[in-house]
């Protein structure tokens, strides 16, 4: 067995000086926003009974045993955590409950680019909201996180689960037609919908059509209209109502330029019941966040309670943000305090003092002569010197 000790296991990774400095400022200008939103924090054990996650748990979540024979998952995914901790923690008091988190996220995959099997999310959810006012809200929120961790080109795409299930009882489909689309749909391929189009029978050609061009319904608000005319199934024009009004009140926070419709959008979770969407970026060809509403999840919680909410990917986020340049991880402190033979005490003072009025201060550990200070400063990485004689 070749001897690992210098290793880190497979999908994890180390964070270095600077790169840490970094991730820091971004996980808390993040924070900060969903505070001033008026969402409160929460944090959850890395670790839950299995039970918790029910039918969400994924392929390659990490379980494992107690010493009382539980079997227990690391957390994939925090919106059962969150609504467990809503169900047994938070029952009574304000009616809407906005919550938020910070929490590092486990899921035995493929390592890529901005996700390993270790990787870090940051999100809101809101509770006890249904409409499209709840939406809208979480969506504009995630556009308003994404700007304050520095990202300012990113694209919002918005679909409906209602609007796929529609299609697929107007074409007749049994459960499993349903997940053989639905499964198309995540993986993105177009042949495979292709196939599945020119497979229909005794169904009207424009619905075919749509089928055939599922992965490519996408668009702005004209596309709502368009389709409106093909379709008639009840489920799928409800669909299309509830993305018109998101949109329109997500144009009246100001932040329509980032939204557009994808009616084939489905995302890899199955607890999704109404609207979803995945925020985009030019620098990767995968999403960086996403979200939606999961009205009947908390009824595995002994709970009927609607609620939305959404998770940005910092690991995404900040590999996008080093390729465009915007971060160099950089570590820098105010002052580096040197000091003489015999002046320690009066450089310990100095550099109190410094640390009172809000400054940085790396404090030497020996005495020096000013110009060995002058040089730890620069090794140091401080932009300025304070030397004690």
């Amino acid at each position: 067995m070749t001897n690992k000790v210098y290793q880190v296991p497979y999908g994890t990774k180390d964070i270095l000086p600077g790169q840490m400095k970094t991730r820091r400022s971004v996980e808390d200008a993040i924070i900060r926003v969903f505070d001033k939103w008026g969402y409160d924090e929460v944090k959850t054990p890395d670790f839950e009974y299995v039970d918790t996650f029910g039918e969400s748990g994924a392929k390659g979540d990490f379980r494992f045993f107690d010493r009382s024979n539980n079997l227990l998952v690391l957390r994939n995914d925090m919106t059962a955590p969150i609504a467990r901790l809503t169900a047994t923690r938070l029952q009574g008091g304000e009616k809407i409950k906005r919550l938020c988190y910070l929490a590092n996220l486990y899921r035995y995959e493929e390592i890529q680019a901005g996700r390993q099997c270790e990787f870090e999310q940051a999100g809101v959810e809101m509770l006890g909201a249904s409409g499209a006012a709840a939406d809208a809200e979480v969506i504009v929120l995630a556009a308003a996180a994404m700007k304050a961790a520095g990202v300012e080109r990113f694209a919002i795409s918005l679909g409906h689960v209602d609007f796929i299930n529609g299609l697929a009882e107007e074409a007749g489909f049994d459960a499993a037609q349903l997940r053989e689309l639905k499964a198309c749909l995540r993986r993105h391929d177009a042949v495979a919908m292709q196939e599945l189009a020119d497979s229909m029978e005794n169904i009207r050609p424009e619905i075919k059509q749509l089928f055939a061009d599922f992965l490519f319904l996408q668009g702005g608000p004209e596309l709502l209209e368009r389709i409106g005319q093909v379709v008639t199934q009840e489920k799928c024009l409800s669909a299309l109502d509830n993305l018109r009004r998101i949109y329109a009140l997500v144009e009246a926070y100001g932040a329509a330029e980032y939204l557009s419709f994808d009616l084939g959008l489905y995302r890899s979770l199955d607890y999704y019941t109404g609207m979803l969407f995945e925020i985009y970026l030019p620098e990767l060809g995968y999403p960086v966040a996403g979200g939606g509403r999961y009205d009947k999840m908390m009824q595995s919680f002994g709970m009927d309670c609607p609620a939305t909410g959404f998770a940005l990917g910092v690991d995404r986020i900040l590999l996008a943000l080093e390729r465009t340049g915007a971060v160099n991880n950089e570590r820098g402190w105010d002052a580096f305090v040197g000091w003489s033979e015999g002046k320690l005490p009066e450089a310990i003072a100095k550099a109190t003092a410094l640390r009172s009025e809000g400054r940085s201060v790396k404090l030497a550990t020996e005495a020096m002569e000013l110009a060995d200070a002058a040089k730890a400063m620069k090794d140091y990485c401080c932009s300025s010197l304070v030397y004690v004689e």
